[in-house]
């Protein structure tokens, strides 16, 4: 089972530890995100030697705590980022062919009340539009009352004169993450989670980090040729194990989600982008599995980087908002759970976080350290890119990247639905469960139907969802679970849309 998942932490390690300065990695990736899985991959599909060490759980960080979306960046065409908006939308429609059962287009209204505002939005959609050609997924088009109302059931009858639909890509980004490092693995990289970078020894040659094993103690050190970090907001405090100072490029904004009953937001199949003229932002609400998210904020953070926290502010901030778009009087009470993240930012001269640009930036840290961060989740392939290429011309490596025509975990999204549904059918597992196993694993669903009849776990993990009792098994063997909190907040995200787990 291990060779179709990540394999296990011990060997993993032992692999690691035998990175000596005598047969030292090509590149040492530090973060496990979904930039720094992208870079393993990237690296390791064009040949390179290739290890990845995540200090925490893979994905534990901003990668498992964003609005869910692959998109193009509506919003940023107001900051005149059209190149931003290009290759993101670029990069959208080819996530959606690489890995189809986990980045799926859904629609969305934009509800108009004003007339000026009809314009103003109508003339955004047709850049957004003209920007994603060919490749946008639908063009977009201006809706009635009854079709804005009918598509938004949470809509107050009368609120709205019309609106827009437009069409972008949902997926589960922490599950997307863990496609990645599966691919990335069975190219040969070596991954492994809950192992801390807690020195760093630079080098033009030859760099070396010392590592701690955060599960079972013990450290070893690791010799590449090159370092990437991919560790998001946490970059500057490496840049400091390398150098012993910070050169304060990052500037974090913390955005929060909120987590909702569908029966307390009635959506439908569709999401809402939601205008909020008074604070100068747009309110994102978004169907995902059986809960609806609600966010999200974008505000300057200086607090502890490993604890962001939804506020008692944040709160009544979506509340309030939700409560101008909708009237549905929902309070405190009804929040199901709730999710603070991260954002890596570039420094500029922007007065706030929420006009700083999401363009990625590449720089060296120390000789041999290589700093890439910034960016957005729709658009880390390009990130990766970006870094291997640096990676292979200093090592004078003559190397493509691969990773446009590389699928995530899914051959034959038709096959693979038609072959999951027997298998099932066949041992007594409920069709939602088919669906969500699809979605997480993709072709390794099977895998996990076989533990599921071999060990009789048929049955849902959590009663009332769809997880199935098997995926606790598998994820332990074979996608390096440690904690509980990997299991329930990142491998079957039970700790978004159970209330019980989710609230906090």
């Amino acid at each position: 089972m291990s060779v179709l998942g990540l394999g296990t932490r011990a060997d993993a390690l032992q692999r690691l530890s035998e990175a000596g300065p005598e047969a030292p990695l090509d590149v040492l990736v530090v973060g496990g995100g979904i930039t720094g899985a992208g870079v393993a991959l990237d690296a390791a599909a064009r040949g390179l030697r290739t290890g990845l060490v995540e200090r925490d759980d893979f994905a534990s960080g901003t990668s498992s705590r964003s609005s869910k979306l692959v998109h193009g960046g509506l919003r940023y065409l107001e900051q005149r980022e059209f190149a931003l908006v290009r290759e993101a939308s670029v990069e959208r429609d080819l996530l959606q062919r690489l890995a189809p059962q986990l980045v799926e287009p859904i629609p969305f209204v934009l509800p108009v009340g004003e007339r000026w505002r009809r314009a103003v939005f109508g003339a955004g959609l047709w850049a957004y539009d003209a920007l994603a050609a060919p490749r946008n997924l639908h063009v977009h088009r201006h809706l009635d009352r009854e079709e804005t109302e009918a598509l938004v059931p949470a809509l107050p009858p009368g609120r709205v004169r019309g609106g827009y639909l437009y069409h972008d890509c949902r997926t589960d980004d922490a599950r997307l993450v863990m496609a990645v490092l599966v691919e990335a693995r069975r190219y040969g990289a070596t991954v492994v989670n809950h192992a801390a970078v807690t020195d760093i020894e630079p080098g033009e040659d030859l760099v070396v980090a010392e590592i701690a094993d955060r599960v079972g103690g013990g450290t070893l050190r690791v010799a590449a040729r090159r370092m990437v970090v991919a560790a998001g907001v946490w970059a500057d405090g490496l840049e400091s194990l390398a150098t012993g100072r910070r050169s304060h490029r990052l500037r974090p904004s913390k955005g929060i989600h909120l987590v909702f009953r569908r029966s307390d937001l009635p959506l439908g199949d569709a999401a809402a982008f939601i205008p909020d003229a008074e604070r100068r932002r747009m309110l994102f609400v978004i169907p995902w599995f059986d809960a609806v998210l609600v966010g999200t904020t974008d505000t300057p953070y200086d607090g502890d980087l490993d604890a962001p926290t939804v506020t008692a502010e944040d709160r009544r901030y979506c509340l309030e908002a939700i409560e101008e778009a909708f009237g549905l009087g929902l309070g405190e009470s009804d929040i199901a759970g709730a999710y603070a993240g991260l954002r890596p930012l570039i420094t500029g001269v922007a007065e706030t976080t929420a006009d700083l640009s999401r363009r990625h930036a590449l720089y060296d840290l120390a000789p041999g350290v290589i700093c890439i961060t910034g960016g957005k989740l729709t658009t880390y392939r390009r990130m990766a890119r970006d870094a291997v290429d640096r990676v292979c011309e200093d090592l004078s490596i003559d190397a493509k990247a691969k990773t446009h025509w590389i699928r995530l975990g899914c051959s034959d999204l038709d096959a693979l639905r038609a072959a999951a549904g027997r298998r099932a059918a066949s041992i007594g597992v409920p069709r939602p469960a088919v669906t969500g196993l699809i979605r997480s694993y993709g072709d390794r669903a099977l895998q996990v139907l076989d533990v599921a009849h071999a060990e009789g776990l048929t049955g849902p993990l959590v009663e009332g969802y769809p997880q199935l009792a098997a995926e606790a098994p598998y994820c332990v063997r074979a996608e390096m679970v440690v904690t509980l909190s990997d299991l329930l907040a990142r491998r079957t995200r039970l700790a978004l849309t159970d209330p019980a787990a989710g609230a906090g």
